[in-house]
């Protein structure tokens, strides 16, 4: 397949909550990016403040933000898709109807950032194939911050002509790990890597209200933790804000973990590969999906715990009537 050459590109990047946002205002700072043909979101507001954003770094193509994913592609080298679930990137990406198999030019590159399934990926890439595009299955981690910082983990596969071709924008995202085996690859690399995530996630809210259940100070114990053998990215980051904050601002929602733990399983089941410790994560994210916790911060999985304790992990919860001293 034809396309650019050179170390920049024109970029699109659809889904523009907190990580596409993040990633999206990074792109347009980035020297990676010579303009960027649009972004966009169902959520209007966002794609208004996007555009205008690259507006005033002198990168928008047009004068107006765009208003369908057909002119938000438009002209676009490389498109960023960064979605919840593998349906909505099927509805994006085939949906019909100014999807992006119909709206993107020859030559240019699908790069799925969304965690999905790895016969999801190598599907794509036959598809997109077939109509003469790139597709780089290239997962991300890292949250919102190192998003915006252009300093991600970017788990990256795919043939190789369409990772040359994205490689300017996979670098500008962060720190590139490119997985041999194709399409797919990353994608079987970045659930894997998300059963490690949610089981520790619970497991530091686990920890966390029993040592408030043994009469243990929680800052106490985060800190001993964290000195300790004990410490991961996931207890500092996330256990910092189940101590700290009630309702903590929305990084990275609780309900995302229902979705890639349940692709976990999948993948278990069809390799036949026993996984006990992901199963049990998998049902304490769903209770605090039913308990309306799905767009809640991640770290509120804590608030499962508290509810089967009766005891408060965060140090700022009250109770009715009581006033902060």
């Amino acid at each position: 397949m034809a396309g650019a050459k050179g170390k920049t590109r024109s970029v699109s990047v659809m889904g523009i909550g907190n990580m596409g946002g993040s990633i999206a205002r990074h792109l347009i700072d980035s020297p990676c990016s010579n303009s960027v043909s649009g972004s966009y979101d169902v959520v209007q507001s966002l794609v208004r403040e996007l555009h205008q954003y690259a507006k005033d770094a002198g990168k928008s193509k047009s004068d107006k933000p765009p208003t369908s994913v057909k002119s938000a592609v438009e002209g676009a080298d490389c498109v960023v898709v960064m979605l919840s679930s593998a349906d909505q990137c099927t509805q994006l990406c085939f949906g019909g109807c100014a999807d992006l198999i119909s709206s993107m030019k020859p030559g240019s590159c699908v790069m799925c950032c969304s965690t999905v399934s790895s016969e999801w990926s190598k599907r794509a890439a036959k598809t997109f194939a077939a109509a003469g595009i790139h597709f780089v299955d290239c997962p991300v981690s890292g949250g919102p911050k190192r998003a915006r910082e252009g300093n991600l983990t970017v788990i990256a596969s795919g043939d190789i002509d369409s990772i040359e071709f994205a490689m300017p924008v996979l670098k500008a995202m962060g720190n590139v790990h490119v997985i041999s085996g194709g399409a797919g690859a990353a994608s079987t690399v970045k659930i894997i890597h998300q059963l490690l995530a949610g089981v520790n996630l619970c497991a530091s809210a686990e920890a966390l209200t029993l040592a408030t259940k043994a009469g243990i100070d929680p800052q106490q114990m985060y800190d001993v933790v964290n000195d300790a053998a004990g410490a991961s990215f996931m207890f500092a980051d996330r256990g910092k804000r189940m101590i700290e904050e009630e309702s903590p601002k929305t990084y990275m929602q609780l309900g995302n973990f229902v979705n890639d733990l349940s692709a976990v399983g999948i993948a278990a089941r069809d390799l036949d590969c026993p996984l006990p410790l992901a199963s049990a994560a998998l049902q304490q994210f769903m209770v605090g999906e039913a308990m309306g916790l799905g767009r809640q911060d991640d770290s509120q999985i804590v608030k499962v715990y508290e509810s089967l304790t009766k005891v408060p992990v965060c140090q700022n919860t009250f109770a009715e009537g009581e006033e902060k001293s």
